[in-house]
């Protein structure tokens, strides 16, 4: 905005240049003349006469003076037009082929986005977001935030600095962003706000994978060190445990409780041990897929059938056998299960689709209509001890994702409360 005033300043200080030197011009022409007039000649009628023809002569050459200042001054402002034309042609060129992407808004609706920009909103055109208000690509969470940045910027030239904020692509897929912005004056006519992004959505991912990894290796060193301590002495529970109950004391439903928590107990020191041990996956074999999720359904039937949840299976036609830990796969396929068959106090379905996906992929969807999971804790599933479960440990999915990473798979899941889940797992073919 400095800039425009500046520029008007200067347009009004050149006018009153003009002015000046003509009111200097005419005085001196008319006090000079007339008094040379007036001490050559005495006769009223010839300094009258000569008076006219001065007029005129003063009027000829103030016209041809100022003919050639308007001439000059019009030469002077076409060049200045036509560097300005270059210029912002040049700097249009710029800012469209700039590898940051970069959007210029007018009282909260986008004017204008690069090429840069239009790919990070997974836009086609740029028709599909001129127009369009800049809060719709901004995620609610930020708007109050973007406000109040425009504001403080508005009265001055200072770029803002970078923060990071999410925006929601075209798709709907929410995206990270770094961005910055600096109010520009005088764009087609009017002040307007640049805002210049960086897609920091894979640097967020991978700081969020590192964050795991170190979380998972010190998960590791503590399970086991944990399961070695506890193992030892659980020998001897056990096997003391044993021995009493044989002894018929009359104690059974005691002795019987005390072993079930014992196994508990082994349970969870397996699992430690599974998460403590890098090479997880032992032997690769060629597995049907089938036949290891029928098994799993005739294991898991009975519990099912007193909660009242029936286990459906549909298959695609020629499913590949695929290379895997049969007994890993099966710990992955239970410990699903038994989460949907927790979540399912109601009863239901329980729907297990395999399927082709790619020609050396194969997908197996798991959807139940149990409670669902808050949306808020779906970013921390398959994290240490995190667990929706009032006695979960929160190993199970821990458990279950590295397995699946071990056997170069992967493993999504959605849900929404009180709708259900579904456990999305994509391994390969090879």
């Amino acid at each position: 905005m400095g800039s425009s005033r500046q520029k008007k300043s200067n347009e009004r200080f050149e006018i009153l240049k003009i002015v000046f030197a003509f009111i200097i011009i005419t005085v001196l022409w008319i006090v000079f003349t007339d008094y040379m007039l007036f001490v050559i000649f005495k006769n009223e009628e010839t300094i009258t006469r000569i008076q006219t023809i001065k007029g005129l002569f003063f009027i000829v050459v103030m016209a041809w003076l100022l003919y050639l200042f308007m001439q000059r001054n019009n030469f002077k402002r076409n060049q200045i037009e036509e560097m300005l034309r270059d210029s912002e042609s040049r700097y249009r060129r710029i800012i469209k082929l700039s590898p940051e992407p970069i959007t210029i808004h007018s009282d909260g609706i986008l004017i204008y986005a690069n090429d840069a920009a239009l790919k990070v909103v997974g836009a086609s055109r740029i028709e599909d977001v001129i127009g369009k208000p800049f809060f719709d690509f901004l995620h609610p969470d930020y708007h109050e935030l973007a406000t109040e940045r425009i504001q403080t910027i508005m009265p001055t030239e200072e770029r803002s600095e970078c923060i990071e904020q999410k925006i929601i692509r075209m798709d709907g897929e929410i995206i990270d962003v770094e961005t910055s912005c600096i109010c520009i004056d005088e764009y087609l006519g009017k002040p307007v706000i640049q805002n210049v992004m960086r897609d920091i959505t894979e640097r967020k991912r991978t700081e969020e994978m590192i964050r795991k990894s170190e979380k998972l290796s010190v998960v590791g060193q503590l399970a086991a060190g944990v399961a070695h301590e506890i193992r030892n002495p659980l020998t001897s529970l056990k096997g003391f445990l044993q021995l009493l109950n044989s002894k018929n004391l009359g104690y059974k439903n005691y002795f019987e409780i005390m072993q079930a928590e014992i196994e508990r107990i082994n349970f969870i020191v397996n699992e430690f041990m599974i998460v403590s041990n890098p090479q997880a996956v032992r032997s690769l074999e060629e597995k049907n897929l089938e036949s290891i999720l029928r098994n799993i359904v005739m294991l898991l039937g009975a519990q099912a059938n007193l909660m009242n949840v029936q286990m459906i299976t549909e298959y695609d036609c020629g499913i590949p056998l695929i290379k895997c830990d049969e007994n890993q796969m099966k710990q992955v396929f239970i410990n699903i299960l038994k989460n949907a068959l927790e979540a399912m106090d109601d009863g239901g379905v329980i729907l297990i689709q395999v399927k082709n996906v790619q020609p050396n992929e194969i997908l197996i969807r798991f959807i139940d209509q149990g409670i669902g999971i808050p949306e808020e804790q779906l970013p921390k599933l398959g994290e240490p001890f995190h667990s929706t479960k009032e006695t979960g440990t929160g190993l199970g999915l821990m458990v279950t994702n590295k397995i699946i990473e071990g056997h170069r798979g992967s493993m999504s899941i959605t849900s929404k409360v009180n709708q259900g889940t579904t456990v999305e797992i994509i391994l390969p073919v090879e």
